[in-house]
């Protein structure tokens, strides 16, 4: 049986995907009308019948993107009138590529056999995997990914890990940047010296310096935004180690306009908000509240158990996180002072913090960064991250206003999206392995 978790966790409106809830409903129904037989003749028909479905809503993207490309991001009022999709999924935004979804279904349902079923409806992981094997397939059609861009817990290494030199995402990653591709690590982790982030990525910067096939050209292509978008940090091949970049030579709009007062005020709200909680939602003693120059958050503290003999970590309820997240998110966005600037509150599975900034000027920052005359576009971009809840909870959510993105469980399925978008599909098609993930979205919409 399901955990009380995971049961509740799919009852949350503020955790559901409007775009593919809507496109679950879609394949309700011929799953109800036609699988009720597992022969073959039914199992050709509701196959047929979920690739219409398919077909159909692959044009509306076509006509999204399309929309899309004539105008500007900020325009969102003409946006939403003129498209259909937006109409039935309101919560949708432009997308920066379009995507055959028709040809990924059939691509997924080869490998998840979802049209065989007779007892399971299409679910929304199934749906998932359809759109981002979609995403992945129109990138690999144009060869034209210039910057791809990782989170760093559960996407790189395990929560609270680390890369080590036989972690299997490394090699990847150095065929990213033999290939000429940036890549950055934009990360919620706020340290302000290179050697935090240096420990975090100790078995990917070994294996980049003892690397000879990669040009220290091409090496200098790796760079680390920390605190969601406050510090910068690019690898120096001569010294073969992570050195800070002067904040002048990288800032941008808007972050260059944001007053010191606003962001100092916007914190401030955020941790007298977290003491409140302490009390409130009676967490326990050993939490503790750490205020960074760009951030502040609660992590659960350690506690001695007498029985063990050892120090174990406090772990806060599900409950109490989301209450602590959604209710930062929702005074701090009515306070004067946090709507002169952007903020992002997220639960990490284990803490809530408060940012300055967010992961969509961090990627933006990156795109100026690496190629100051002619940025990188949005699509021309990937971002690899673990949190894409609709709202609250997801500090990798406002990265699909940047680029496009995909969205992982574990560090395992990195290393698929990474070896189909290096090397096709052929493999996994063939094999019972996991499964790729690769969302592309801008305000819930996939690219």
């Amino acid at each position: 049986m399901p955990s009380r978790y995971r049961v509740e966790y799919q009852l949350k409106s503020h955790r559901k995907d409007e775009l593919i809830e809507w496109i679950k409903g879609l394949l309700a129904v011929p799953f109800v009308l036609h699988s009720s037989s597992d022969s073959d003749d039914a199992r050709q028909l509701i196959r047929q019948r979920y690739a219409e479905i398919f077909t159909a809503v692959e044009s509306l993207v076509d006509e999204q993107f399309e929309i899309g490309q004539q105008m500007h991001l900020p325009d969102q009022d003409f946006h939403r009138e003129r498209t259909r999709l937006t109409q039935l999924v309101p919560s949708v935004g432009p997308f920066f590529t379009r995507l055959p979804l028709e040809k990924s279904f059939y691509l997924e349902d080869r490998k998840r056999a979802i049209s065989s079923r007779t007892m399971v409806a299409p679910s929304f992981n199934d749906i998932r995997h359809i759109l981002n094997s979609a995403q992945i397939l129109q990138m690999r059609q144009f060869n034209d990914v210039k910057l791809v861009t990782f989170d760093g817990d559960v996407t790189l290494y395990e929560d609270g890990g680390s890369l080590t030199e036989s972690s299997k995402v490394v090699p990847f990653l150095l065929d990213l940047l033999r290939n000429g591709i940036c890549v950055g690590i934009v990360t919620a982790a706020g340290y302000d010296e290179a050697q935090k982030y240096m420990e975090r990525l100790f078995g990917f910067i070994v294996a980049l310096e003892e690397d000879s096939t990669i040009s220290p050209e091409l090496k200098e292509n790796l760079a680390v935004l920390g605190g969601e978008s406050n510090y910068l940090f690019r690898y120096n091949a001569k010294l073969g180690e992570l050195v800070s970049i002067p904040l002048e030579s990288w800032i941008r709009s808007p972050m260059r306009e944001w007053s010191e007062s606003d962001m100092t005020e916007t914190l401030d709200l955020a941790e007298s908000l977290l003491r409140g909680f302490r009390t409130a939602l009676n967490l326990p003693e050993e939490s503790t509240i750490i205020r960074k120059p760009r951030a502040v958050g609660i992590v659960p503290g350690n506690r001695w158990n007498p029985e063990t003999k050892r120090t174990n970590r406090i772990k806060m309820e599900r409950e109490q996180l989301e209450e602590m997240v959604l209710t930062l998110q929702h005074r701090i966005e009515n306070f004067a002072p946090a709507r002169r600037i952007q903020f992002s509150c997220f639960d990490g599975g284990s803490d809530v913090w408060c940012d300055i900034g967010g992961k969509d000027l961090g990627v933006a920052a990156l795109q100026n960064y690496f190629c100051p005359e002619n940025p990188i576009k949005p699509h021309q971009t990937l971002h690899i991250g673990d949190q894409f809840a609709p709202m609250g909870s997801a500090n990798d959510f406002k990265a699909r206003l940047s680029g496009c993105t995909v969205w992982i469980s574990s560090p395992q399925e990195t290393v698929e999206v990474l070896r189909c978008l290096t090397t096709g599909f052929d493999h996994y098609t063939r094999s019972s392995s996991v499964i790729p993930i690769a969302v592309a979205t801008t305000d819930s919409c996939y690219q």
